[in-house]
């Protein structure tokens, strides 16, 4: 799609980076501290059925800010897609948040699990479910063209229907 608002996803999620360096944290790489989405991710074995996509975010940069962490940050529309396939259906959800920090990732973490866990997983399971959890975030492809930043990433999560 040639807009900017149909660009979506994915995707947390999750490619919110300012210069060169930062990029390489969106593609899983660990740091000193770890993973930038460890704090979204549940690895413990979770009984249920699960599901496996890609995570598409768009970043559409509307201008720039002091962060909450007291830096410059730009201010961006975080636009995502989550693309779930279960037992061979294919199951699409679309979203958007204003007023996002690109480098502020735990905001951004919890705006994807709350998506999730409000939108996509209640579409997917419409007779309700007891408990899911996000077990994993794939390697990034990442985009940064100066005016736009994008990244796509595959995700696992895992839902408990009994």
């Amino acid at each position: 799609m040639k807009t900017r608002k149909g660009v979506v996803f994915f995707i947390l999620l999750m490619g919110m980076i300012l210069w060169a360096a930062e990029p390489a944290l969106l593609y899983g790489a660990e740091t000193p501290e770890g993973n930038v989405w460890d704090f979204v991710l549940d690895a413990k074995p979770f009984r249920g059925t699960l599901l496996s996509g890609p995570l598409s975010i768009y970043y559409d940069i509307t201008s720039q800010g002091t962060g909450p962490d007291g830096q410059l940050d730009y201010i961006a529309t975080m636009y995502y897609t989550v693309r779930l396939n279960k037992k061979k259906e294919l199951f699409t959800f679309q979203g958007f948040s204003e007023g996002i920090y690109l480098r502020d990732f735990i905001n951004q973490g919890n705006i994807i699990r709350n998506f999730l866990e409000i939108v996509v997983v209640p579409g997917i399971f419409p007779g309700g479910f007891n408990s899911w959890k996000f077990k994993s975030i794939g390697k990034a492809q990442f985009n940064d063209d100066n005016v736009s930043r994008a990244f796509v990433a595959d995700i696992e999560i895992v839902v408990n229907t009994e």
